[in-house]
């Protein structure tokens, strides 16, 4: 082990070594490449290799790390100096005295590179070229500060704009002659500043700020484009200008950032104020900017093909919302009130129609391999662009109206709920503008026409995901863009509900008579104009009648027409939702009579239990039809979630909760009947004795033994002959419901009892059970038998148990808890494995 460590430890020194090597080595090769010809260039010594696989101490920090860290600290310190000297020890020199020192440090500075890059000293070079254009604009703000040719009389902003513009065009110059990197980057940085100060010293409003940043965003893409076309010509002496491979890539990188951002940031500028504008004369002058970034972004898309594709095709939509936003701003001083939105949303819908129609024609929206939208051709970030851009500005409008529109949509239903809990009709107005439902009819538009071309462009008959879902999307749009028009004319509540019910009827019998056709979109129409129209019903009773049996009837149609041999899943998905609604519709249908009629609630949900009855016998019948079997669990299902729904509404009035509980249970074992329903017999069963529990509670009985015995030997009786006859019958089917109407009810009434004779008597007819169960194998004596015998030892003991707390100190329950806990996960395992052995055991009973 010793030997294996020592190994181990000598080959991590040997590769720290190499990686070390590595690294001089590299910085070496960078210094020749940089140097001048015919300059000797030594490579640097290094640790032996003896004493670097010794494990010898290996340095922290490379002498090129240490090196720079010395420069950059150096610099810093001789700029501090020389600030401090100009501020402080400014007064005590004479004009001529302060001239010299400062030029002479910044042309000493400025200078000094290149016998520094001579003598390989790279790294000195360029700390020497940043301190030189440091005092650059220290001598600047000296020579203001001291009045030198009357500079102090001159605006501070439009001075250092004056100065900021020469030190960048001086800087740039300086570092592609003198081939250093940090002067480039230091001039392209200090050239973003000219534009906001000559603004400020001009006295510019907000748009000439946003017209200072997008021009001076121009200008970047301008030298970008300079240097790369320079590139394209001498690409090696293009490198070595800007100090390398790494240096060149950084640098354009950079400068595609700041452009990009200093771009958005203008337009985000210029935006703001074109869309708040209080005046036409405020959104002219908003659009020199916004036109000269969709100049911009047009020039850079359509003109500047070495950059990426996401940067042109983003270009593009800049441009396009650019041109969005002024057309929009212009058009908000000519439309009538209310009508903003429309001015951007109108333009941006025409832009999404001419990019879609122009990919389709021209062969760029064409069948993508892998589900995308465009095929990879560099010629599509145009169109991209402006489908891209256009999406996200009708999108926009859209959101802005959605209010207005989820409004109107659910403006019914407030007055129904009303209705319905406080059974008074509350006066109420249904209205909406017209301009939201304008930006609706558009974007339902757009996205048809795009579904529409998309479905040519790939022409073979079948649709994509895409087209599909533009599909879908154009009719939950289209939907209530048609069903909110009454309401925009300003038509009568029963017309506009009068229209929804046609709607979805008239699509119902559309799929009705065409179940082989495509459902596309008919599903969404149908799904979306049937909601509205249940929605908008609920705010009249007659209203809510006639549309609940309306569409009960067409989808138990169409529950019956779709599951036809040959449907494919979707439609037989549709049938089987279409199965459940109508029996859905039918249970509001006969709730709603019930309280029309004047009914309480929970004598109304008998009216639901009876159409709870209907969808059992309906189920049974459709079970019988090749084809329909999944409708009718569909249908049996609803049947059930509306029995849960009357024991909930009859919950709080036990003598109607007992008589459903009772109509359930005999629903429950009629189910039974079917062959594939055998154990519907036990919640049936159940069902049974719990209304039977109801029942003797209303009858205020103490000793409910006596109701029950009877049942349970009669029970008993029948199920020991059904085992006897059919020896297949479970030990629950058999015993289960005897055993539980007598025990259960006793034990409910052994915790109210004070006497000791009931605990007594039923412990040991559990007791009997639990042994009749484990000595016949019988899982439901033992199961029912136990579990009673359990809770009456509870009963028993707990008296004691709060005693005994009561009189000792309150650490030991916690103590007793803890000791538990531990002695129960130090035996985790083995108590695993008993409880795996009970439950099979428990299990393999009859």
């Amino acid at each position: 082990m010793r030997q294996v460590t020592g190994e181990l430890r000598a080959l991590d020194a040997r590769r720290q070594w190499l990686a070390q090597r590595q690294y001089e080595l590299l910085a070496a090769l960078r210094v020749r490449r940089d140097a001048p010809s015919g300059t000797q260039v030594s490579v640097p010594d290094s640790v032996g290799e003896r004493g670097g696989a010794a494990g010898g101490s290996m340095r922290e920090i490379s002498a090129p790390s240490a090196r720079t860290a010395l420069l950059i600290v150096g610099g810093v310190l001789v700029v501090v100096a020389a600030l401090v000297f100009t501020v402080v020890s400014w007064g005590r020199l004479g004009i001529g005295g302060r001239a010299a020192i400062l030029l002479a440090l910044t042309a000493c500075a400025l200078a000094l590179p290149r016998p520094l890059r001579r003598r390989q000293l790279t790294a000195t070079a360029e700390a020497s070229a940043a301190v030189g254009l440091a005092l650059v604009l220290l001598d600047a703000y000296a020579a203001r500060q001291a009045g030198l040719g009357g500079l102090d009389r001159v605006g501070p902003a439009g001075y250092w704009a004056v100065v900021t513009t020469l030190t960048a065009v001086g800087a740039a110059a300086y570092g592609w002659w003198q081939r250093l990197r940090l002067p480039l980057p230091v001039g392209f940085l200090t050239a973003q500043l000219p534009g906001l100060l000559g603004t400020t010293a001009s006295g510019g409003a907000v748009e000439d700020y946003a017209t200072a940043m997008i021009a001076t965003a121009a200008m970047d893409f301008a030298a970008l484009y300079a240097l790369a076309a320079h590139a394209a010509t001498a690409p090696a002496g293009f490198r070595d200008r800007l100090g390398g491979e790494g240096a060149a890539t950084i640098l354009v990188t950079g400068a595609r950032v700041i452009g990009v951002g200093w771009a958005l940031l203008g337009g985000a500028l210029a935006a703001a104020h074109a869309m708040g504008a209080s005046s036409p004369a405020e959104v002219v002058r908003a659009w020199v900017p916004l036109g000269l970034l969709a100049l911009l972004g047009i020039a850079l898309c359509r003109g500047f093909r070495t950059l990426p594709f996401a940067l042109r095709s983003g270009a593009e939509g800049v441009a396009v919302v650019a041109l969005i936003v002024a057309v929009g701003a212009g058009l908000r001083y000519v439309v009538p009130s209310g009508w903003a939105v429309a001015g951007y949303a109108a333009p941006a819908a025409l832009i999404m129609v001419w990019a879609a129609v122009s990919c389709a024609r021209s062969g760029r929206w064409a069948k993508p391999a892998r589900g995308g939208l465009f095929a990879p051709l560099p010629e599509a970030a145009a169109a991209a662009g402006e489908l891209a851009a256009a999406s996200a500005m009708l999108l926009l409008t859209g959101v802005v109206v959605l209010p207005e529109l989820v409004h109107a949509l659910t403006r019914p239903v407030v007055p129904g709920i009303t209705l319905w809990l406080d059974g008074h009709p509350p006066q109420w107005s249904w209205q909406l503008a017209t301009a939201p439902l304008f930006v609706l009819w558009l974007v339902a538009s757009v996205l048809a026409t795009m579904a529409v071309l998309r479905a040519r462009a790939i022409g073979d008959g079948h649709l994509d995901r895409l087209a599909n879902a533009l599909r879908n999307a154009a009719a939950l749009a289209a939907v209530p863009a048609l069903l909110l028009m009454p309401v925009a004319v300003g038509l009568p509540y029963a017309w506009v509900l009068a229209a929804a019910a046609v709607v979805t009827v008239t699509v119902a019998v559309d799929v009705v008579r065409r179940p082989g056709a495509a459902l596309v979109p008919r599903l969404p129409a149908l799904a979306a104009s049937g909601t509205l129209a249940l929605l908008w019903s609920s705010a009249d009773r007659a209203a809510v009648l006639s549309v609940c049996a309306t569409f009960a009837a067409s989808a138990a149609v169409l529950a019956h027409v779709l599951p036809a041999p040959t449907a494919s899943p979707a439609e037989r998905a549709t049938a089987r939702v279409a199965g459940a609604f109508a029996v859905l519709a039918l249970g509001v249908e006969a709730f709603a009579s019930g309280l029309t009629a004047g009914l309480p609630g929970h004598l109304a949900a008998f009216a639901v239990l009876a159409v709870t009855v209907l969808a059992a016998c309906a189920a049974a019948a459709w079970h019988r039809i090749p084809g329909h079997e999944q409708v009718s669990t569909a249908v049996e299902g609803a049947g059930y979630v509306l029995a849960a729904t009357v024991l909930a509404l009859t919950a709080p009035h036990p003598d109607a909760l007992s008589l459903a509980l009772a109509v359930s249970g005999v629903a429950g074992l009629a189910i039974a009947l079917r062959p594939d329903r055998r154990r519907a017999a036990l919640a049936g069963t159940a069902l049974l004795i719990a209304s039977s529990w109801v029942r003797l509670a209303l009858a205020g009985v103490t000793f409910p033994e006596a109701y029950t015995l009877p049942v349970t030997a009669a029970a008993l009786v029948i199920g020991h002959r059904r085992r006897t006859s059919t020896p297949e019958t479970g030990s629950w089917p058999a015993y289960g419901a005897g055993l539980s109407a007598t025990m259960l009810p006793s034990l409910s009434a052994a915790f109210s009892d004070g006497n000791w004779v009931r605990p007594l008597l039923l412990g040991t007819a559990a007791l009997l059970a639990t042994v009749v169960g484990v000595r016949t194998r019988l899982q439901a004596p033992l199961v029912v038998g136990s579990g009673v015998l359990v809770m009456v030892g509870v009963h028993e003991l707990a008296p004691t148990v709060v005693q005994v707390l009561g009189l000792v100190p309150r650490w030991v329950p916690l103590a007793a808890a803890g000791l538990f806990l531990l002695l129960l996960g130090a035996t985790y395992e083995k108590r695993i494995d008993e409880a795996r052995r009970l439950r099979d055991t428990v299990r393999s009973m009859g």
